[in-house]
């Protein structure tokens, strides 16, 4: 697995890019369907950190604290899952990448 000082890294940035999406959704920089597909990267992102720090991290295996971070990871992925497919179906043809021509 991830080593614990990696995992605690990899859920402060994750932290920190969904903050900064937010900031720039609120300055008017990112498109509504293009928040909700970053929001759920980061929240999926999140979720994968925290499941990393309950299993092999500073909480231990068994205690009420690990249990609580698991569910908050669960909710994460669910959410962020939703995000994404919410994301998928609502997206304007402008999201998505032009064809690349020669």
């Amino acid at each position: 697995m991830v080593p614990e000082i990696f995992s605690l890294a990899l859920g402060s940035g994750y932290l920190l890019l969904l903050g900064f999406a937010v900031v720039q959704y609120r300055r008017g920089k990112i498109p509504s369907p293009r928040l909700a597909m970053l929001l759920g990267v980061c929240a999926t992102w999140l979720s994968y950190s925290l499941l990393q720090v309950t299993q092999d991290g500073p909480v231990p295996t068994g205690t009420p604290l690990n249990y609580v971070l698991d569910g908050v990871a669960i909710v994460l992925l669910v959410a962020g899952t939703g995000g994404l497919y919410w994301w998928w179906r609502h997206r304007d043809d402008k999201d998505t990448d032009p064809p690349v021509t020669d």
